[in-house]
């Protein structure tokens, strides 16, 4: 079953952070493949962030958020993320 993993966070680097995004999206799409769906960046309200990520299975979604922030080549992206606001993973019920 698809699962979505949201993430909201803090950055002072937008600009960097949607620059570095492009390579982060090519690294999942690379190393986790069909089971990397779909990815959505939004500036809620109140200045912070949020990353949307529809996997293609929890297994995939857990996998990817212990390995892909350690990984060197997506320091570019994780180093411009503050402080986590919340975290997790919720079973995707219906996409239109």
């Amino acid at each position: 079953m698809p699962v979505v993993e949201f993430v909201r966070f803090e950055s002072t680097d937008e600009v960097g952070l949607v620059e570095h995004r492009d390579r982060l999206i090519e690294l999942l799409r690379e190393q986790y493949r069909e089971d990397f769906v779909h990815a959505s960046l939004a500036r809620c309200d109140d200045g912070s962030f949020l990353e949307l990520i529809t996997w293609a299975s929890a297994d995939a979604a857990h996998r990817a958020a212990s390995e892909m922030p350690g990984d060197p080549r997506a320091a570019g992206f994780f180093t411009r993320i503050g402080t986590v606001r919340e975290m997790g993973h919720a079973e995707l019920l219906h996409h239109a």
